[in-house]
């Protein structure tokens, strides 16, 4: 009896001790990073392991052809092989470079966390179509002038296409207009923007940080790697 009371005692220690590491306990569910998704103090997405020793962010812009590239050549890579291992995690900010992008970063918000990546994809998807100033009209470009960015986000969500567009993400018109209309999502966007040209001096898009320091050199996976965990 005693051995069997000294083996209980030491499973349950052993079993506190792996919940205290975050190992994975013997027959429960392992933890999907990949699909992990949660929002920083910035207002800013983060997917994968919250926690992660090496946290990966991109500061992207909609109307940059690289950040859409970034997008589609790189960061698949980067959540299979690293985010969801739960070492690596990745987050993406807002540097808004114009009135449009800034109206597909109010977008790419509707439906929160859980959408925001998807979202994200999408509209880096479907760039070429949308992301031509050329499609507004005189009445709306007079808005952003004006200073009225709400009026102008609402004119361009039509005018650029991107009510179409984003109806293959579920998003109705409607709700669109709703999250064009958040006030707070676009004081967080604006905050990030001004924090990337302002205390971190960042020259373009996408610039890569990595826990903290940014590295203008970081354009792929292969350049990205030498920072990474093995």
């Amino acid at each position: 009896m005693r051995i069997l009371a000294n083996f209980k005692v030491a499973t349950a220690a052993a079993l506190i001790s792996a919940a205290l590491l975050g190992d994975a306990v013997v027959g429960a569910a392992p933890v999907k990073w990949a699909s992990t998704f949660s929002v920083s103090s910035k207002g800013a997405f983060i997917v994968g392991n919250p926690a992660a020793e090496t946290k990966v962010v991109e500061y992207a812009s909609y109307t940059c052809s690289h950040c859409a590239d970034f997008e589609r050549e790189t960061v698949p890579g980067l959540k299979v092989q690293y985010v969801s291992t739960g070492k690596v995690s990745f987050e993406v900010r807002n540097l808004v470079r114009d009135g449009l992008d800034l109206t597909a970063a109010m977008l790419a918000r509707c439906g929160g966390k859980g959408r925001f990546f998807g979202n994200h994809r999408h509209l880096m998807a479907t760039q070429a179509k949308w992301a031509n100033g050329g499609k507004l009209s005189k009445a709306t470009i007079a808005k952003l002038d004006a200073g009225d960015i709400h009026g102008f986000m609402q004119a361009s969500y039509v005018e650029l296409g991107l009510v179409p567009i984003m109806a293959q993400r579920g998003l109705t018109a409607a709700q669109g207009k709703v999250c064009l209309a958040d006030k707070a999502g676009l004081k967080q966007i604006l905050d990030m923007t001004d924090e990337a040209v302002g205390p971190l001096g960042l020259q373009g898009t996408p610039t890569i940080l990595v826990n903290g320091q940014v590295h203008p050199e970081v354009g792929d996976l292969a350049t990205l790697k030498p920072y990474l965990p093995l």
